[in-house]
């Protein structure tokens, strides 16, 4: 009881987001939390994790190759290439904004 006379009667919002950012997560609480998520979720979490993980080594391995895999193609095979490795950034992005938004 002593413990709550010793609590400030207001905080501010500045003060209160930087005990926040500060605070140690209670491991407990995220024991808690992995078992409540469900077996989908889990599986939809590794594949996402998998997608990710494949699509910049893929993104990778064409920059590097860039010069051997246009050699001989059409001038459709390249912007379909170019095309594709634009789109597979663009996807990394979403995901990446989805997983700031999730996070937050």
């Amino acid at each position: 009881m002593s413990e709550s006379n010793n609590l400030p009667q207001a905080i501010s919002h500045k003060k209160l987001n930087y005990l926040m950012m500060k605070a140690q997560k209670d491991p407990h609480f995220s024991d808690a939390l992995s078992e409540i998520e469900s077996p989908e979720q889990r599986e939809f979490d590794g594949l996402m994790d998998n997608w990710e993980v494949t699509t910049k080594k893929l993104v990778k391995e064409l920059s590097k190759r860039k010069e051997n895999l246009i050699k001989d193609k059409s001038p459709n095979s390249l912007i379909a290439l170019g095309a594709m490795e634009v789109h597979l950034n663009m996807a990394l992005q979403a995901l990446n904004a989805f997983n700031k938004e999730v996070d937050d």
